[in-house]
């Protein structure tokens, strides 16, 4: 028996007079022990949808036909008070972004036992309970986690704290909304075999928002695609992926970048993939430098003696786990946090130094190294039009005259493949890819020679995603962009890359061209991420071989050369 129907679904919101319809006439079900995942390109009406299993709809929308029921129950005829029994009880949601969704002024304890009021249990009972729910999403030393704030958590830790409020209550449906963004993937490995256990055990019968079609096939039984709120395809997860009947589902799998491309892809419309080859940038010169950079927090340091040059025209991605010290050497190019030694320069016709921070660094020096930052929501001011946050840079520069500001403004808004028409609008009325396209338009307004891409798709769908992709990849060719290129997804860095520098606890472990690093020889750790990544393919998705236990060694010479700029930090086995 379906423990989740959705009839004949319809929801829509007021504009004005006129209502627009964000879901139509959409029917699904679900199972206790299985696994539904709703996928679509952004506003595909996904989101929407999932909310409604508990009750939710977005300010201003509502439902104009259809039915929801949870448990045999109609979800929209419930009163208040039945509704509130359903959250948490029968319907439990674990949110996209953890950090948020935790209250940062309370201890971890404090809101697992909120969560556990009203089972009628006591206070000591609740405080064992809390103790065995963090065991149970297998955090370490739950006694002591107890007594932490969110801030003092990991993003993974934080995403299991979620999950185990989410199944305080051992409810009876799960809606998991974009679990794992913003994971690294080994964190983002070990959640999902948490979830796929905990389903398992519990019976959960679970609904999976995501736009990872990698975490799709590892995680669901049967897949529901939507585009513009309706109901494209709908068929078990395995023959879906195999052998997809409609044309937009086949364009949406081929969008997904796989490890296996050399070079970004390009989708056509029956769905056939051609790979774009690279940019030819062996003999460029480099623009920036880092030797022996390490960079802390107080006194603890986060970045260890990195050494690196970033060369004109290349893109070189940085990977590893949260923590590895990723964005916190690319906050040190972009002066935003100063290293405690080391030296850090910029080659270009004016050298200068880096390690200065970017509000004391001279105004040209400045304009020459720019950052696109990870979240667009929160890096563009909500208040400025896309004119107004684009013209800016060419005022604090002074690099465009007056007279010209306009025009020139109009042409980056045009080289990010943006319509004039959006340009009087704020973020709030444009798309989360729209407003990457302008955080890439206001960085390229000062003319600059570095560009830092701070995991800037990380919650793009797969299709606009691969739009961003080309449109940097093209604009690095056009400039001869260096670009930093910060993520955790490693089928993206192989096919936007032209060399890979894998970081563990702040130092380099493995560095090389990209075509060297896939394809090994490599530092145990590199290779732990690379199984740990994720395929559209659910007969490639098994739960990953632990990495082996290793140390560096202090050997005399401390890297391996596998060749051709192919460098590998010693290590020895730890039995």
């Amino acid at each position: 028996m379906s423990i989740v129907e959705v009839r004949d679904l319809s929801i829509a919101y007021r504009a004005g007079r006129r209502e627009v319809p964000v879901v139509r006439e959409v029917s699904l079900s679900v199972e206790a022990g299985q696994t539904l995942a709703l996928v679509g390109e952004s506003g595909s009406g996904k989101s929407t949808i999932a909310g409604t299993l508990l009750g939710h709809l977005r300010h201003g929308s509502r439902k104009t036909a259809g039915e929801v029921r949870i448990d045999g129950e109609d979800v929209f005829s419930l009163s208040g008070k039945r509704l509130r029994a359903l959250r948490g009880r029968t319907a439990a949601m674990v949110a996209q972004n953890a950090g948020s969704a935790l209250t940062p002024s309370m201890r971890v304890g404090r809101q697992l036992d909120e969560a556990l009021h009203g089972q009628g249990l006591t206070a000591a009972a609740r405080r064992s309970r809390a103790v065995e729910l963090l065991g149970q999403v297998r955090l370490p030393e739950p006694e002591s986690l107890v007594k932490r704030y969110a801030h003092q958590l990991s993003g993974g830790q934080q995403q299991r704290v979620a999950i185990a409020m989410a199944i305080a209550a051992r409810p009876k449906v799960l809606v998991l909304d974009e679990p794992t963004t913003g994971l690294d993937v080994i964190t983002q490995r070990g959640i999902l075999d948490l979830l796929s256990a905990l389903a398992g055990e519990l019976s959960l019968a679970t609904v999976l928002v995501s736009h990872d079609l990698g975490v799709v096939a590892a995680m669901a039984d049967h897949v529901h695609v939507l585009r513009a709120g309706r109901t494209v395809e709908s068929a078990p997860s395995r023959r879906l992926f195999s052998a997809p009947a409609e044309s937009y589902t086949r364009q949406l799998l081929a969008s997904v970048p796989r490890i296996f491309d050399r070079g970004l892809v390009e989708v056509g419309e029956d769905g056939e993939r051609h790979a774009r080859p690279r940019a030819e940038v062996a003999d460029a010169e480099p623009v920036v430098d880092l030797d022996a950079v390490r960079v802390g927090y107080g006194k603890r340091t986060v970045v260890s003696d990195v050494s690196l040059q970033l060369r004109r025209g290349e893109v070189l991605a940085l990977v590893g786990e949260s923590g590895s010290g990723k964005s916190t050497l690319a906050a040190s190019l972009a002066g935003l946090r100063a290293p405690a030694s080391g030296r850090l320069r910029y080659l270009g016709e004016t050298p200068g130094d880096l390690r200065v921070p970017a509000g004391k660094r001279p105004r040209d020096l400045r304009r020459k190294v720019q950052l696109v930052f990870q979240n667009a929501d929160t890096a563009l001011n909500p208040r400025r039009s896309i004119r107004d946050s684009v013209r800016r840079p060419l005022r604090l520069f002074g690099i465009v005259p007056r007279a010209q500001r306009a025009a020139r403004t109009a042409e980056l808004i045009e080289s990010v493949r943006l319509d004039a028409a959006l340009a009087e609008r704020l973020p709030a009325q444009l798309s989360g890819g729209q407003r990457q396209r302008v955080g890439i338009a206001r960085a390229l307004a000062g003319a600059p020679e570095v560009i830092i891409a701070d995991e800037i798709t990380t919650a793009l769908d797969v299709s606009v995603q691969a739009r961003v992709l080309a449109l940097l990849d093209d604009l690095r060719r056009e400039h001869r962009l260096a670009c930093l290129f910060i993520s955790h997804d490693l089928a993206v860095v192989r096919g936007m890359a032209d060399r890979v520098v894998v970081l563990h606890q702040g130092e380099v472990v493995e560095q090389g061209s990209t075509e060297a690093v896939f394809a090994g020889p490599n530092h145990p750790y590199t290779r732990a991420l690379l199984d740990a990544a994720l395929e559209p393919d659910p007969e490639a998705a098994g739960t990953a071989e632990p990495a082996l236990a290793w140390a560096h060694d202090d050997h005399d010479e401390t890297w391996i050369d596998a060749g051709e700029g192919h460098l590998i930090r010693r290590w020895k086995e730890i039995r």
